[in-house]
Protein backbone atom coordinates (compact mmCIF):
# COMPACT_ATOMS: atom_id res chain seq x y z
CA UNK A 1 0.00 0.00 0.00
CA UNK A 2 1.47 3.59 -0.73
CA UNK A 3 2.66 5.51 2.25
CA UNK A 4 -0.40 8.37 1.88
CA UNK A 5 -2.89 5.73 1.56
CA UNK A 6 -1.32 4.71 4.89
CA UNK A 7 -1.33 7.57 6.67
CA UNK A 8 -5.03 8.78 5.82
CA UNK A 9 -6.10 5.13 6.75
CA UNK A 10 -4.31 5.44 9.82
CA UNK A 11 -5.78 8.34 10.75
CA UNK A 12 -9.13 7.54 9.85
CA UNK A 13 -9.10 4.87 12.22
CA UNK A 14 -6.76 6.56 15.07
CA UNK A 15 -9.41 9.91 14.82
CA UNK A 16 -12.63 8.08 13.81
CA UNK A 17 -13.03 9.74 10.89
CA UNK A 18 -14.59 8.92 7.03
CA UNK A 19 -11.85 8.31 4.72
CA UNK A 20 -13.29 10.49 2.54
CA UNK A 21 -12.78 13.15 4.59
CA UNK A 22 -8.78 12.97 4.96
CA UNK A 23 -7.90 14.52 2.06
CA UNK A 24 -4.17 15.64 1.25
CA UNK A 25 -5.87 19.30 1.78
CA UNK A 26 -7.41 18.53 5.24
CA UNK A 27 -6.21 20.44 7.92
CA UNK A 28 -6.06 18.23 10.76
CA UNK A 29 -7.53 20.95 13.28
CA UNK A 30 -9.48 22.98 11.73
CA UNK A 31 -11.04 21.13 8.69
CA UNK A 32 -11.38 18.04 10.81
CA UNK A 33 -11.46 19.45 14.59
CA UNK A 34 -8.80 16.92 15.69
CA UNK A 35 -7.47 17.86 19.29
CA UNK A 36 -4.08 18.37 21.21
CA UNK A 37 -4.63 14.50 23.10
CA UNK A 38 -5.54 13.50 19.16
CA UNK A 39 -2.38 14.91 17.61
CA UNK A 40 -0.26 13.63 20.41
CA UNK A 41 -1.84 9.90 19.90
CA UNK A 42 -1.39 10.74 16.29
CA UNK A 43 2.59 11.90 16.59
CA UNK A 44 2.78 8.72 18.83
CA UNK A 45 0.82 6.26 16.53
CA UNK A 46 3.28 7.60 13.46
CA UNK A 47 6.30 6.95 15.78
CA UNK A 48 5.76 3.22 16.29
CA UNK A 49 4.49 2.72 12.94
CA UNK A 50 7.72 3.97 10.71
CA UNK A 51 9.91 3.71 13.58
CA UNK A 52 10.75 7.67 13.00
CA UNK A 53 11.33 10.61 15.67
CA UNK A 54 8.49 13.15 15.14
CA UNK A 55 7.88 15.57 17.58
CA UNK A 56 4.14 17.09 18.60
CA UNK A 57 5.26 21.05 17.91
CA UNK A 58 6.54 19.25 13.97
CA UNK A 59 2.97 17.61 13.91
CA UNK A 60 0.60 21.27 15.07
CA UNK A 61 2.64 23.46 12.56
CA UNK A 62 1.30 21.67 9.89
CA UNK A 63 -1.00 22.87 7.01
CA UNK A 64 -2.69 20.19 5.92
CA UNK A 65 -2.45 16.19 5.76
CA UNK A 66 -0.34 16.46 2.26
CA UNK A 67 2.04 17.85 4.59
CA UNK A 68 2.17 15.43 7.21
CA UNK A 69 2.56 12.70 4.74
CA UNK A 70 5.37 14.58 3.31
CA UNK A 71 7.34 15.01 6.62
CA UNK A 72 6.61 11.19 7.45
CA UNK A 73 8.81 10.45 4.29
CA UNK A 74 11.41 12.25 4.81
CA UNK A 75 11.66 10.94 8.06
CA UNK A 76 12.08 7.24 6.64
Amino acid sequence: MELSSEIKELIAKLLAFDIEDVTDAAHLQDDLGVDSLGLWNLTMALNKRYEIELIYDEIIELENVGELISLVQSKK
